[in-house]
């Protein structure tokens, strides 16, 4: 009697391990932050790198649950023409041969790079409209583990002895990214017979990467990306 109880208690257990795979998932991103840009402005899309681990509970044949953590480089090139109040500017009063810092007015043209490196919690549900194929859509949360803005400035400054010409200035504004990101995603999976999905994915952002206080974003500026995935479940075939 108390074997059989054992076996009553274990059951689901088992049947529930059973139902929760595990794995890893490797893959690449292109896009860009979007958002109200300079007359002017243009940009190319970057391509960075996603390493991570999922996990999955399957509800029946048809739903799983998913929860993944991985990081992710999402890049981007600018060129963007620029009027900044509070410009950092490296200036050499006449007569000395001392270089001071100072901060000014420029006008001109930003050329730069988005570089940011997060870790990324995707809270999934897969849906399967056949064996092999289904799609997956939930929310997701980032934290910015290394952000990137920097590049080179060409245009003019205005200071108390008139106006500078500026080449290649470097510039980082790094300082100005938001720390948390959390959006939506959406895709299309498919299932192979050894444990191994390939997804696409677009996520968007639902906020600004940009703190309030920076004075060049005007408006939402979100993380809008695609993701190509290869993800190996372990024990599943």
């Amino acid at each position: 009697m108390r074997a059989i109880l054992l076996i009553l208690f274990f059951l689901p257990l088992n049947i529930a391990y059973a139902q929760l795979t595990t794995g890893i998932k490797l893959g690449l991103t292109t896009g860009t932050p979007i958002g109200p840009r300079e007359d002017g402005a243009t940009g190319k899309l970057g391509i960075g790198t996603i390493a991570g681990v999922l996990t999955e509970y399957q509800v029946n044949d048809k739903w799983r649950l998913g929860v993944e953590l991985y990081y992710t480089q999402k890049k981007s090139t600018f060129s963007t023409p620029a009027a900044v109040d509070e410009y950092d500017y490296l200036f050499e009063p006449p007569g000395t041969d001392t270089m001071v810092w100072i901060v000014a007015e420029f006008q001109g043209f930003v050329d730069g790079q988005f570089d940011n490196r997060y870790v990324e919690m995707p809270i999934l549900g897969h849906y399967y409209f056949t064996e092999r194929f289904g799609l997956s859509f939930g929310p997701y949360f980032s934290y910015l583990l290394k952000g990137d803005i920097s590049g080179i400035s060409t245009g003019d400054v205005k200071i108390g002895v008139g106006t500078l010409p500026v080449e290649n200035q470097a510039f980082d504004e790094s300082q100005h990214l938001q720390t948390l990101d959390y959006g939506l995603i959406g895709g299309i999976r498919y299932q192979t017979n050894f444990g191994i999905n390939y997804e696409l994915r677009m996520t968007t952002g639902m906020r600004s990467v940009f703190k309030n206080t920076y004075p060049l974003a005007e408006g939402v500026v979100r993380n809008i990306y695609l993701q190509l995935t290869a993800g190996y479940k372990f024990g599943k075939r």
